[in-house]
């Protein structure tokens, strides 16, 4: 049962999502689909193409719902899980668009100077990170690429919650200076290809 209060407390609904809930999961749906249909527009260029993997967004957020207990803050892991559909999504899309060598730009998929920049943000940031002293790239990993909460983090590591914090920020910093360094400030580009990752 759902009760109205659960509605406005995300913690809570999470844990019924999570329980198998199909009223609390129905209910995150419609909170966070326009957003995530924004995004996937953004990037498909088409209506039903968007909606699409709106709806595989929804359904990999269900499918891993067993997750969402340890996620400390949802909105990050759902635009985690929101990207890497999107980028598999836009992936297939290329990969068929090769196949069937087709001459013509496609209008719902990246121009080529957005892959090339993509591609080259992609592996400087992974560079970056692999930098990084051992635990603070795991660390790292764990928190930004998949989307786990510092609690979780903990938990799973047996290091304290603030070392956790302590290992993101310091991260996070080296990372700042090292895309600079390398020619790549914080732009917004940066912003939409790697979401939250440097924030």
């Amino acid at each position: 049962m759902l009760e109205q209060n659960d509605l406005y407390n995300e913690p809570a609904l999470l844990l019924q999502v999570a329980a198998g809930n199909e009223a609390a999961f129905s209910a995150l749906v419609e909170r966070y689909w326009p957003r995530i249909y924004g995004h996937a527009l953004a990037y498909a260029k088409s209506l039903p193409a968007a909606e699409e993997i709106t709806q595989d967004i929804f359904m990999d957020i269900w499918n891993g719902r067993e997750k969402l207990p340890g996620v400390e803050h949802f909105s990050n892991y759902l635009f985690i899980v929101a990207r890497n559909r999107v980028f598999k999504a836009m992936r297939k899309r290329l990969e068929e668009t090769t196949a069937l060598e087709d001459i013509h730009p496609a209008a719902d998929i990246w121009l080529p100077d957005q892959q090339a920049e993509y591609r080259e943000i992609h592996a400087l940031l992974t560079k970056g990170i692999s930098h990084l002293p051992p635990a603070r790239r795991q660390v790292f990993t764990m928190s930004r690429m998949e989307g786990k909460g510092y609690e979780q983090i903990s938990q799973e590591l047996q290091i304290s919650r603030n070392t956790v914090k302590e290992h993101i920020v310091k991260a996070l910093h080296f990372l700042r200076h090292y895309m600079a360094q390398h020619g790549r400030p914080m732009i917004s580009i940066l912003t939409v290809i790697t979401g939250n990752l440097l924030r």
